[in-house]
């Protein structure tokens, strides 16, 4: 087992098919030590098996990988609630907005976490911090805070510092912002055309907020912003994650990619040989939610790509880093 190997799996988030841990699973575990996992509805079925299936992926990741895993899911509260509603449930995101009251947004964060710690689970990716501009838009709609960047800034911030306090990582997403299409990037790539001051003044506003609050992570969008990049969208670009995300808007902590097996992003580049794309661009950590063999495969390219000398080896030593000072702060609540 080469350390390229073992410094990839934990820049690796994925998924499993059901309710239990079952033997590919450990066996891509084993073999490409992926270190960080994402439950889904058909992951859950009670409270008592969600609790077991937590701390036997936290066994088996540290058994693995000699480290502690991020579990997360996404809880984001109203149609997107992930852990069954006997355990929690909140209204969603443009219904706290509406409600008025900024410290409700903290104490419903607040409450996810908690719920969420309960459980096993330590990553929340939440909360929603996309402008809502095109009305009816199918991927976001309620759950954005609202349709001005101001209204989202100061509702999800709040909420991102809730969650964080019940000592769960929180994720503010989809950078730069998903709120400006009616295309749903789970099924095709879409474009916005908006130009960088038009950036600055909408989409971006609540990204500055959340990391003025002190959000542990942030997730990117599969969308094309040419004013940045007309090559690459958000998730695969060096412009929109190292240049701006990390050099202009001076963000610290972990970048985590939306779903690599999405069909903005698969049906084009592949999910494995994007996320090794992403993970050149700046993304600390590339998702592929569901297939852990094509995440086994994602693990390979990079382990590879870091044998060859083709990363660049402070930013993928920063991003270990980040990772692992993430987990240090995880282990500490």
């Amino acid at each position: 087992m080469t350390d390229a190997i073992i410094a990839a799996g934990q820049r690796i988030m994925t998924g499993l098919a059901g309710t239990k841990i079952d033997r590919g699973f450990i066996n891509a575990v084993k073999q490409y030590k992926i270190g960080n996992y994402i439950l889904f509805s058909n992951n859950i079925e009670s409270a008592a098996q969600l609790k077991t299936l937590c701390k036997e992926l936290k066994d088996v990741a540290v058994s693995e990988t000699g480290h502690i895993p991020f579990i997360s899911v996404d809880q984001e509260g109203g149609r997107v609630q992930r852990l069954p509603k006997s355990v929690i449930d909140t209204p969603s995101a443009r219904e706290i907005a509406q409600f008025g009251d900024t410290e409700e947004a903290f104490l419903t964060g607040k409450r996810i976490g908690e719920a969420m710690r309960e459980m096993g689970l330590n990553y929340d990716l939440a909360p929603v911090m996309d402008v809502e501009s095109v009305c009816g838009n199918p991927a976001i709609g309620s759950r954005s805070f609202g349709t001005d960047a101001a209204t989202v800034a100061r509702f999800g911030a709040e909420m991102a510092r809730g969650i964080q306090a019940a000592g769960v990582m929180a994720c503010a997403k989809h950078f730069p912002g998903h709120g400006g299409t009616n295309v749903d990037t789970h099924k095709s790539l879409p474009t916005i055309t908006l130009s960088m001051e038009e950036l600055e003044a909408g989409p971006l506003v609540p990204f500055y907020a959340a990391i003025e609050a002190g959000v542990k992570s942030i997730m990117t969008t599969h969308i094309m912003f040419p004013a940045l990049d007309k090559e690459y969208p958000g998730t695969l670009s060096g412009a929109v994650l190292s240049a701006l995300l990390r050099g202009k808007m001076r963000y610290g902590g972990i970048i985590i990619t939306d779903c690599l097996e999405m069909g903005a992003i698969a049906s084009r580049y592949g999910a494995a040989e994007a996320a090794l794309l992403a993970a050149k661009a700046g993304a600390d950590m590339p998702l592929i939610s569901h297939n852990y063999n094509e995440a086994a495969r994602a693990a390979e390219l990079i382990s590879r790509a870091i044998e060859r000398g083709e990363m660049n080896m402070p930013e993928h030593n920063a991003a270990l880093g980040r990772i692992a000072g993430a987990k240090e702060w995880l282990s500490m609540q």
